[in-house]
Parts: C-alpha cells; structure tokens; sequence
C-alpha cells in the first residue's frame, strides 16, 4: 500500500499500464501485457515464450525513510540495449517529475547478487521502471495525480527507442483521459 489514498502499487500501475497501452498503440507499436495475477516467473516465461523486441516493467518504489523521489531505471547491466532503452525512457520520466530521480542503475547486484529476476532472465532488452515513490506523500501525490502524464513518459521513451516521434492526441482526448486516470480512486 502506497502513502494516503494511493491504493495499491498493482493497481496505480496497471492505470499506467492503460496509458502506455493505449499510446504505443496509437502511435503504431504492439503492447502485450501480462496478466496481473501471474507469478514473476509465469511473466518471464511468458515474454520469452512471445519474443517481444522489449520488456518493460513498471512498477513504483518504497525507501526505508519514506523521504526518496523521483524515477529510476533499472537494467541488469550496462552496455546493452537495455541501457539504452532504460536512458530514453528515464529522460522522459524525469522531465516530468517534480523531483530528481536517481536515473538509470544496474541492478544485478540487488538481492544479495542475485539481481532483479525479471532483469537477468527476460531474454529481450529489460528494464524495470520505477516511477516514484508510493511511500512518499509527495511522490504519492504525483503519481495518483499524474497517471496519464508518467503513461506518456513512458510511452515517448519506448518510441524513441525504435526511432520513432511521438505524435500527440487530440486535446478532447487528452482532456477525456486526464479526467479518467488523473486523481481516479482506485478499486
């Protein structure tokens, strides 16, 4: 559970899992998502059973403080093509969050060495996309307020990865989709 009225990080980020679903598909790429009730290990089973050109994860993250902001991504190592998707999707991120983030980082250390499973055994280019922090009232507040702009981020930076432009909705749209995940209870 995340600070306040944040719900739960599952449910915030399959809102921005709408987002970044609707926008690559209006923009002209294929999203396959995973099903919420699978296993860490059913997702990596399934992504390397379909051979996406990606794997994206996005999550929201918790410090020990309750004081870090900010996004971060995260690959298993640098020097891949992970990195590269991890960069262009960070630099959309953090243009709009209202903290700075702690930017792209390796994550195979994590867990004692062990590495974030979804990383180091997703056999496509991984990142995992922590967006902010649901522990942080502020952080918690920008993503609750924000679904649809951190959805857009994160979408832009997947298009400039396959080199291609972004090409903005309608302003009815984008006001009707504001209205819909910007502020939405959740449940």
């Amino acid at each position: 559970m995340g600070y306040g009225d944040f719900g739960t990080e599952e449910q915030r980020m399959n809102q921005i899992a709408d987002v970044v679903a609707y926008e690559l598909d209006r923009n002209g790429l294929t999203l396959v998502r995973n099903d919420p009730s699978q296993t860490l290990q059913e997702i990596v089973a399934q992504s390397n059973a379909i051979s996406p050109k990606i794997h994206v994860a996005i999550h929201s993250n918790a410090s020990t403080n309750h004081e870090a902001r900010g996004p971060t991504v995260y690959v298993h190592k640098f020097g891949s093509d992970s990195e590269r998707l991890a960069n262009d999707i960070y630099d959309q991120l953090q243009a709009i969050s209202p903290a700075d983030g702690f930017g792209v980082r390796e994550g195979y250390t994590a867990f004692n060495g062990q590495g974030y499973y979804e990383l180091k055994r997703t056999k496509a280019p991984a990142v995992l996309v922590e967006v902010a922090f649901h522990d942080n009232p502020e952080d918690a507040r920008f993503i609750i307020d924000h679904i649809y702009e951190i959805g857009v981020a994160i979408a832009k930076g997947i298009l400039k990865y396959f080199g291609r432009s972004y090409r903005p909705d309608s302003p009815e749209n984008i006001s009707y989709l504001k209205r819909k995940y910007n502020g939405s209870p959740v449940g």
